[in-house]
């Protein structure tokens, strides 16, 4: 028999918002985090619009750590160091206490911003086509701890030495489903009995010049330049183009049922199932009829113990792309059958972007929230499906419901599928 696992914690950093109740409370008030990055107008992006962390928060964050975090970590594991001490805070749990720990941090490679492609160019010997590395490190590397911020596991490591995790420390990279496949580990392994606590989310920081250029590149991200940017991420809706990117950090404290009650920790809900499917269809795209989405929907049911009729709600993939929606559209009519058009479903990131590797993390505490509070979140600009979307309850406007339990979808390139199940103590 599985251990129940139980949410005591969460923390979020993400667009304009510095905390999960104030993201929380935008996203009921229909306000989108889109906008136009000045910073990557100037850079020669066709679409500047993103939904970056704003000024003023970064400034707040750091105000709150003066001289808390080594001055070489870079924006990922600094949002995650902020996200991941927020939930720690909530959850009123001294980590240094607890022996049988856990540290899941997702996270995806590090890219160069247009900053640091400038300082390689100083370097570039156009008669030989070469860079001089040497010299680039000489000159541009001020600070001996510089490179590391470009590691894919520094927040771990940073998180794992702040906390004194020693024993599970893991870095997913599992695409845009990472910050799901955080979550579902770090229940794994609380539910089969191997930790008491564990630490889990995911951290990105990627509204910069190269992420935006290789997903235009690829045609994932909306191509065009619109007036209004907060309307450009249309997840189901028949006029859908693309993403635009968004970043940000979300973290949960998951802890044992027994470890839970055993401090007199409040509850704020239970991660009752998880499955994670690697299907390599395609590097870019699911089969068109939904069936590999569908197949990890099943399985996180079976692993949770219910049937599709326990759903209240899904919280969707909703990329805005036209592969991902069309899919998960598919699999949910499959999963759901008659009832799918009675299952309420929202798309979070039509207004805070797609933010890679932390949607699935940000999600899920999303998803606890609605849970706590008993209420769904609109997806933003929705205002017809197309043949393969329509007839889906898609939730335009903030709907109160009772919701007992909810599935997360998270899905990612190179047919990373991952789902979890959260549900009402």
């Amino acid at each position: 028999m599985k251990t129940q696992v139980v949410v005591t914690g969460i923390g979020v950093i993400c667009s304009q918002a510095s905390s999960a109740g104030e993201l929380f409370g935008r996203l009921k008030d229909g306000l989108s985090s889109v906008r136009n990055n000045a910073r990557m107008a100037a850079s020669g992006v066709s679409n500047p619009a993103c939904a970056y962390i704003d000024e003023h928060v970064w400034d707040q964050l750091e105000a709150e750590q003066a001289g808390r975090f080594p001055d070489h970590l870079g924006p990922q594991a600094r949002l995650a160091l902020h996200a991941a001490g927020q939930a720690v805070r909530h959850a009123g749990i001294d980590l240094g206490a607890v022996e049988r720990k856990g540290l899941f941090v997702a996270s995806n490679k590090y890219t160069l911003t247009s900053e640091h492609l400038l300082g390689i160019g100083r370097h570039y010997d156009a008669d030989s086509a070469t860079v001089n590395l040497d010299s680039y490190v000489q000159d541009e590397r001020h600070d001996a701890g510089a490179y590391f911020h470009k590691r894919q596991d520094m927040a771990a490591l940073t998180l794992a030495q702040l906390y004194g995790f020693d024993d599970a420390v893991m870095t997913p990279g599992d695409a845009c489903a990472a910050g799901g496949v955080s979550v579902g580990t770090g229940f794994r392994h609380i539910a089969h009995g191997e930790l008491d606590v564990a630490l889990v989310g995911a951290t990105e920081a990627m509204s910069n010049y190269v992420p935006l250029m290789g997903f235009s590149i690829l045609g994932a991200s909306a191509p065009d330049f619109n007036d209004d940017p907060a309307a450009i991420s249309r997840p189901f809706d028949k006029d859908r183009s693309g993403f635009v990117m968004g970043e940000g950090s979300a973290f949960l404290v998951l802890e044992s049922l027994e470890h839970a009650q055993r401090r007199g920790a409040p509850i704020l809900a239970r991660v009752s199932g998880f499955a994670k499917q690697v299907e390599a269809y395609r590097i870019t795209a699911s089969p068109a009829d939904g069936s590999q989405y569908a197949r990890c929907m099943r399985a996180a049911l079976d692993d949770a113990g219910l049937d599709a009729a326990s759903i209240d709600h899904v919280n969707a993939h909703g990329t805005s792309t036209q592969s991902n929606d069309s899919c998960e559209s598919a699999a949910i009519k499959q999963v759901f059958g008659a009832r799918a058009p009675q299952v309420p479903v929202t798309a979070n990131k039509s207004a805070l972007g797609h933010s890679l590797a932390a949607s699935g993390a940000i999600e899920a505490v999303l998803s606890v929230m609605s849970l706590q509070e008993q209420v769904l979140l609109p997806t933003l600009n929705f205002s017809e499906g197309d043949a393969n979307t329509e007839g889906l309850d898609i939730v335009r406007a903030t709907r109160p419901a009772p919701v007992a339990h909810i599935m997360s979808n998270s899905f990612g390139f190179g047919g990373q599928n991952c789902v979890l199940i959260l549900s009402t103590h």
